[in-house]
């Protein structure tokens, strides 16, 4: 062979190799069976998100594993079919959605495994019509069933967020042989025996303060899917041992449903355990916030609540609690929202963000409080060590304005069932919200809405709101939407904290998961996670 062709083939054969060496490796085939080991920082609040009272995180966290609802969030945040097949809007007010076929409860008694629906879906919206959930569709005159496979709804005047809502995470659909019945004929899900929906995974044993333990859901109308053979949720309060456990092999999955996940300070820890993934994201939710009620001094008082906003200082709290990054704030909709106005572009408003404790003085001084005043600021334990970290933090910063706060923490039953729905005095450091689409944010800003805990009513803000659903177009919209959002911050209703990156941890044996971006269904991205 002639040199030169030998050195061109040679040449050849080295770039295919180079090529080979560089090409992607194909992802690996997900693979069936295993349980999956998940922490959680505290019990569900019984298991119904239709009941008398609002449905807490940890209970729609629970139910996300056993139910649907019509739509859903993709791990993107996108909203995709869920129990639909699809949908129409035939008029500004009519919307009708066909439904999966062959959808199958689980096969517990006294449901028994039957096929849904769209009597079930019409029982649904009958129970949320006398629930706190009536909030996600305040124009919903009707909701009748032409066929089998057919839900139409019928509403008294157009509303933007109505798809949107059909996607919350407390809009599961029940059957309704399976409550205990009640007077009202919606029946009551509380109890354990009634969790019986279509979702990927069965709840088959629940030990208060220790597991829930979850089986494949075999007749899933996902083909093949889930892929593990079952998931055990672990209720340990402390972030520590959650890395504890991790380490010792005992769990796989510390996910970030909300607040921050997994603490800062404790990733390096994470970073250390062999085979270990530590993935940083974002969530669809605000940041803590420092709240009052506005028909009680001092919250009452402008000057007081844009003192209190200038005498905290986020800089120094991101560089002490929220080490892997943080934004300044996230409220009243959150950073990862379309309709999110940044600091830069607040105006005015942006001055009450400002770290500047002499102003702040100042200001507490001409609402009438020259020499500060004694307050109760109340907190929970229920979000773990840090949580309560955090508010020791904020106490000491209302110190340097002249504002003695004593502490008041509360175990996560009382706080939910008081403090959490606006029966409180002084102050709040109250926890991040995880909620839909826009319009459920703002509309907690409205008199009457069971989130109101500011007992806020201010009609310029409550127009807004009502203007943005019924507004003709999306560019409409996002005009009301802004104005809503500078007024409140101008205002500073709540005083916002900043916004921490999100962080997840898994196990080596783990594979698929991605968080997604709506935190109080993480349970959705298990349906595509298997282990290894």
């Amino acid at each position: 062979m002639p040199r030169a062709v030998g050195a061109l083939l040679a040449t050849a054969v080295a770039s295919v190799a180079i090529v080979a060496a560089v090409a992607p490796v194909p992802a690996p085939a997900p693979k069936r069976g295993g349980v999956l080991r998940v922490a959680e920082q505290s019990d569900p609040v019984g298991f119904d998100t239709l009941g008398k009272k609002k449905a807490p995180v940890y209970t729609q966290l629970a139910l996300a594993y056993t139910h649907n609802r019509l739509l859903k969030y993709d791990p993107a945040g996108r909203i995709v079919n869920d129990l639909a097949a699809g949908w129409t809007q035939p008029t500004p007010t009519t919307y009708v959605v066909t439904l999966r076929r062959g959808v199958r409860f689980h096969n517990k008694p006294p449901v028994n495994g039957r096929e849904l629906t769209s009597e079930d879906v019409k029982f649904t919206f009958e129970r949320l019509a006398k629930s706190p959930e009536a909030r996600l569709f305040p124009t919903l005159k009707r909701v009748t069933t032409p066929d089998r496979y057919t839900v139409r709804f019928e509403l008294s005047a157009p509303f933007s967020s109505f798809v949107a809502n059909l996607a919350a995470t407390t809009v599961y659909i029940y059957p309704k042989e399976a409550g205990r019945p009640t007077a009202d004929g919606t029946g009551d899900y509380t109890a354990v025996r009634t969790v019986i929906g279509t979702g990927p995974f069965v709840l088959e044993e629940y030990k208060e303060k220790q597991r829930l333990v979850f089986k494949r859901h075999a007749d899933y109308f996902e083909a093949g899917k889930p892929y593990l053979d079952g998931v055990e949720l672990y209720t340990i309060s402390d972030s520590a041992g959650q890395i504890a456990a991790m380490r010792t092999g005992k769990l796989d999955l510390i996910p970030a449903g909300r607040g921050e996940g997994l603490p800062h300070f404790l990733v390096p820890e994470a970073r250390a355990i062999p085979g270990a993934k530590v993935i940083a994201h974002a969530l669809f939710q605000s940041s803590e916030n420092v709240i009052g009620r506005l028909d009680q001094k001092p919250w009452n008082d402008v000057r007081v609540r844009r003192a209190v906003s200038m005498a905290i200082d986020r800089a120094g709290l991101t560089r002490v609690m929220f080490t892997e990054g943080a934004a300044p704030f996230s409220g009243p909709i959150p950073v990862t929202s379309k309709y999110f106005t940044p600091l830069e572009r607040l105006g005015r408003s942006a001055a009450w963000y400002r770290y500047d404790v002499a102003a702040a003085r100042k200001l507490l001084a001409a609402a009438g409080y020259p020499n500060g005043l004694p307050v109760r600021l109340t907190t929970t334990v229920g979000y773990g060590a840090s949580y309560t970290s955090r508010t020791e933090l904020l106490k000491s910063m209302l110190a340097k304005l002249g504002i003695d706060a004593s502490l008041v923490i509360q175990e996560y039953p009382v706080w939910i069932s008081s403090t959490y729905k606006g029966n409180f005095d002084g102050l709040v450091h109250i926890p991040v919200w995880t909620l839909g689409d826009e319009d459920e944010w703002l509309g907690a800003y409205t008199p009457g809405d069971t989130r109101n805990q500011l007992r806020l009513d201010d009609p310029k803000l409550t127009e807004l709101v009502h203007r943005a659903r019924g507004a003709p177009d999306e560019a409409a919209r996002a005009r009301l939407v802004g104005q809503f959002v500078t007024k409140f911050h101008d205002r500073m209703y709540r005083v916002f904290l900043p916004a921490p990156k999100m962080m997840t941890v898994t196990s080596k044996r783990v594979q698929g998961y991605v968080p997604p971006v709506r935190g109080h269904g993480y349970a959705i991205a298990l349906v595509n996670t298997w282990l290894d």
